[in-house]
């Protein structure tokens, strides 16, 4: 048996319909030194059906069910338990690889940084591609590696940083160095935060003499008009990132100048423009009431919260206005 080099990790719950998109992207193109762990948080519906019939084109591919519903954050920690690899790629269950994605990260892992962090192009459910490519950094940043351990190289980054995927926020671009995962550790701190596993990816780069490759490809196809964590609205999934990156700042980053610099991310990556369309589709005073805390909190300014409530309060013109930037190309 040759030896596994790279091992796909993929936390499921219910995604049956997608899943075998995913696992095909990856089978066409897997190879020996290959991989894929299923880790499944007792999906309800024919999710393990899906596996078993990739499992019959490629041997490597293993499916556990955990019997049970944990979370993303715990479901993701306990599929790469089971992996073998040198590093491990996360991945969500509902996207899929461009062709000749995993040679790429094959010639990549050679290097032997510690983390690796891809780009991405946005599609529709349709996996339609709708941008051609969502840079996690400013336009002209090419492939690089970066020190976080060191202060200077960290605002760098940070400042760099356009969206919060940048800061791991969006597993399936990312690969791990799986030793060094481990020596991480889980820290139930940031349980039920759905961003567990950036705090382990931060705490890996924050060591002395560890590194982060960031790849200008976008190797990766996001399946958008998909996210299962806005069942509660629009509020609730923009208080997962508020709080979640919240808890990361305070825990992560102690010097204040940095700590800014990180939740000066969250603001480029929700935009106040974009915030007043959300307000706008928004019946609930209580929770809009909640998540201005957390805006603030973040630094937006009177200014801005006064133009997001204004302009929200206000459905046609919200529309207006933004049909006006589609159509200026803004």
């Amino acid at each position: 048996m040759s030896h596994v080099r790279l091992s796909f990790c993929i936390p499921s719950y219910n995604f049956g319909e997608y899943i075998g998109a995913t696992l095909e992207s990856i089978v066409r193109q897997g190879t020996d030194e290959v991989e894929i762990i299923v880790g499944d948080g007792a999906s309800t519906d024919n999710t393990a059906e899906v596996v078993r019939h990739y499992q019959t084109h490629f041997p490597r591919l293993t499916y556990h069910n955990f019997g049970k519903k944990s979370g993303i954050d715990l479901d993701l920690c306990k599929t790469v338990e089971l992996a073998r690899g040198d590093y491990c790629w996360l991945m969500s269950s509902d996207d899929v690889l461009e062709p000749g994605a995993i040679q790429r990260v094959l010639n990549e892992i050679q290097l032997g940084h510690d983390v690796y962090l891809l780009n991405r192009t946005m599609c529709d459910r349709n996996l339609r591609p709708i941008r051609r490519q969502q840079l996690w950094l400013s336009s002209g940043t090419a492939d690089r590696v970066f020190d976080l351990s060191n202060k200077s190289e960290l605002l760098t980054y940070l400042n760099a940083s356009k969206s919060i995927g940048a800061l791991f926020s969006y597993i399936s671009c990312i690969i791990v160095h799986r030793k060094k995962w481990n020596e991480a550790g889980y820290d139930e701190r940031l349980a039920g935060s759905n961003y567990a596993h950036v705090f382990r990816l931060f705490s890996i780069l924050k060591v002395d003499g560890s590194s982060l490759k960031y790849v200008e490809e976008s190797p990766v196809l996001c399946r958008g008009e998909n996210d299962s964590f806005l069942h509660k609205g629009i509020c609730d999934r923009f208080r997962i990132d508020f709080d979640g990156y919240r808890l990361l700042a305070e825990f992560l980053f102690l010097d204040e100048p940095v700590r800014n610099a990180f939740k000066a991310v969250m603001r480029r990556e929700h935009r106040w423009y974009t915030l007043s369309r959300h307000k706008s589709e928004v019946n609930d005073d209580r929770k809009w009431k909640e998540l201005e805390e957390a805006l603030f909190n973040y630094g937006y300014s009177s200014e801005e919260m006064f133009l997001i409530n204004g302009l929200g309060s206000s459905k046609l013109l919200v529309k207006s206005l933004w049909s006006a930037k589609k159509l200026l190309g803004i």
